[in-house]
């Protein structure tokens, strides 16, 4: 198991919280598919990072614990307040740190937006890749050089930025790709979806017709349970899938959870060829393929 450090301000936290954290890291990890005990074991255990997701989302926010909960009774009423998530702003220390991160990450000669997203979505168990392409130099970079407590303990829309840069080196450079500001976002979400009752939103369904990496739906989702999505850039859609499983895991997967204003099924997104994204994930599958 990774270990906090001193560099994580850990003394915030009690030893009842730091010793749950172990115990959930080492419950989810017998629903998956265990934890690798050096790099080598990424390419055998798809999923290895789902249990420390789980493990610092319950130590920090506490959503995967909320949506579970829902998920197991089968219905969004009598599910309480939506945790909220204090996002970030460009420029915190925790942010730029972060931001960092992401940027040593991507800076190897083999890796590109695209390698570093397969090994995200293989280590977080998604349909998307059936087997991990990758080198082995590669895969032991990203795993020792990606930090997933600092990007959930920061929030922040991280991937927009990634992806903006690459953009800007020269990746399809065509797609213009320009997201709009996390903080402009904030904004909007809380103009445009904080004016009702906060029960009354979450019977409502959010849709962004042009996502991207999630810009608009990730502070969306501190007022709705279930949005529907779609971009022409294939890159995009599953980068902003990998930010709903970090941030938001009822837009990464609906599952059939009742309640909502209209009782039909969430439409089933799936990343097509041609490069038009929907996302949706099945709950059984995530947590047992």
């Amino acid at each position: 198991m990774e270990k906090l450090t001193m560099d994580y301000n850990i003394t915030r936290f009690s030893q009842e919280q730091l010793y749950k954290l172990q115990l959930d890291v080492e419950m989810f990890a017998t629903h998956t598919n265990g934890l690798p005990k050096s790099h080598r074991d990424v390419f055998t255990k798809k999923g290895w990072l789902l249990a420390f997701l789980y493990g610092y989302d319950s130590l920090l926010w506490g959503r995967w614990d909320y949506w579970m909960d829902i998920v197991a009774k089968g219905t969004i009423q009598g599910s309480g307040p939506i945790p909220q998530i204090n996002w970030s702003s460009k420029g915190q220390t925790g942010v730029t740190q972060t931001l960092k991160m992401f940027e040593t990450c991507l800076n190897h000669p083999e890796s590109t937006i695209h390698t570093f997203a397969e090994w995200l979505l293989w280590s977080l168990n998604t349909n998307d890749v059936k087997e991990l392409k990758i080198s082995e130099e590669l895969n032991e970079h990203y795993y020792r050089k990606f930090d997933l407590f600092q990007v959930l303990d920061h929030p922040f829309d991280y991937l927009s930025e990634a992806l903006m840069h690459e953009t800007g080196k020269g990746y399809h450079s065509s797609l213009g790709y320009y997201p709009t500001p996390l903080s402009i976002t904030q904004l909007m979400a809380s103009l445009t979806y904080g004016v009702k009752n906060a029960e009354d939103h979450k019977k409502q369904t959010a849709y962004d017709p042009c996502v991207g990496c999630g810009a608009l739906l990730l502070p969306a989702s501190n007022y709705y349970l279930r949005a529907y999505a779609q971009d022409i850039s294939l890159i995009a859609t599953q980068l902003c899938k990998i930010q709903f499983l970090f941030y938001a895991p009822w837009f990464a997967y609906p599952a059939n959870v009742k309640g909502f204003d209209e009782e039909s099924e969430p439409i089933q997104v799936s990343i097509s060829p041609e490069g038009e994204g929907q996302f949706v994930f099945n709950f059984e599958e995530l947590i047992t393929s």
